[in-house]
């Protein structure tokens, strides 16, 4: 398998990873990999996008070779700090006037190549924060579309708001959020006070842009907060309340943000594969464990979000799907236990009516955003 080392860490290039299992992979000398990264304190790129810095270490470019286009219409991973002073509830509330109050943090950044391939191309930039101290690392995976930003924040703020910003070339009169089981709309703009009252609002794992042929979408890790402002989503990463605990988030702070951009239609995207392989790492251990599907299913935009016993002690399996993309879809899901017996149940894993499952295989049909539980009876 092609091999690199970054920090220390040995990673390999596994061309399968089969659906809710696992792989084995062998202590074979490394394979040749085709070498397609270029990294400089300068600039990244792959096949697919090249990227290019500024002193600040924002992402002055953001070039998608693939359709020949630019995606940053200003600098983007561009921080911005506000005072932050809400009017009651200090950790609680963030009120619209801190856009009224930005604080100065322009500053030139060092920026140093980590690794420059075969597997990905990482530069590390460190600036500081005002009063804190930034520490990132900027990776770009070979054949990939997805920036990451690994991020390390000394944070000693006092009554501050620290947000990225991702002003891009997409247009769009919507903004598409995810939220659990799937995602809703909200408008890029202030013209109704509706809207404008909604100056922050809650996010899963993803906020994208998006237009009929293309679009972008920034995934996180853990930051939850976020506003769209026209082309530019910016993402909220940290606060610093003094009440009730004077010494809340101050501190290392350590989160990853990402950006991905696609071509074609947004059921096209792989935005929400691409959210959950940066929630949910594949993970590693020592053994020889062969290679093994619990269970999989044959449409991209049905998710299989869990896979559980059920509560009442009764030894059977729930597995719990769901349609991401609002379309109605048929698909089939394949379970490699033995299953004696399968219902399509309600969410509390009761009622429900018998569904066919042969050899290991149950035929399904989700309405746009359905979630549907499944419990199977083992043999």
């Amino acid at each position: 398998l092609p091999v690199q080392k970054i920090n220390g860490v040995l990673h390999a290039a596994v061309p399968h990873i089969p659906a809710c299992g696992w792989t084995t992979i062998s202590n074979a000398a490394p394979a040749p990999a085709l070498v397609t990264l270029r990294a400089t304190a300068e600039a990244l790129e792959n096949e697919h996008l090249r990227l290019r810095f500024n002193r600040a270490g924002e992402l002055a470019s953001i070039f998608d070779k693939d359709s020949m286009t630019e995606l940053a219409a200003a600098p983007c991973n561009s921080f911005r700090m506000y005072k932050d002073v809400p009017s009651w509830f200090d950790a609680w509330d963030i009120d619209s006037m801190y856009r009224d109050t930005p604080v100065n943090i322009a500053a030139p950044a060092t920026i140093e190549v980590v690794s420059s391939g075969p597997l990905a191309a990482v530069v590390r930039v460190t600036k500081p924060l005002h009063d804190s101290t930034l520490t990132q690392e900027i990776v770009l995976r070979a054949g990939s579309r997805c920036i990451e930003f690994r991020t390390v924040i000394d944070w000693q703020e006092r009554h501050k708001l620290l947000k990225v910003n991702f002003p891009v070339t997409v247009h769009s009169n919507d903004a598409l959020h995810e939220i659990q089981f799937g995602h809703l709309r909200r408008p890029t703009h202030a013209s109704r006070q509706f809207d404008a009252d909604r100056f922050e609002v809650a996010q899963q794992k993803w906020t994208a842009l998006a237009e009929e042929g293309r679009g972008v979408a920034v995934l996180n890790d853990c930051k939850y907060g976020v506003n769209v402002d026209g082309n530019s989503i910016n993402l909220t990463l940290l606060r610093a309340p003094l009440a009730p605990d004077m010494r809340a988030d101050l501190g290392r702070q350590e989160f990853t943000y990402a950006l991905h951009a696609w071509n074609g239609s947004f059921a096209e995207s792989g935005v929400v594969q691409a959210a959950y392989e940066l929630n949910v790492p594949v993970t590693t251990a020592p053994g020889d464990g062969g290679e093994y599907s619990l269970c999989s299913v044959d449409a991209p935009n049905v998710i299989i979000e869990t896979i559980k016993p059920a509560e009442d002690g009764s030894g059977d399996m729930v597995i719990r799907l769901y349609e991401a993309m609002r379309t109605a879809t048929a698909c089939t899901l394949r379970v490699a236990a033995p299953v004696a017996a399968a219902r399509a149940t309600n969410m509390l894993e009761s009622d429900g009516k018998s569904v066919a499952c042969r050899g290991g295989k149950i035929a399904l049909r989700l309405r746009p955003f359905e979630v549907k539980t499944l419990r199977l009876t083992l043999k």
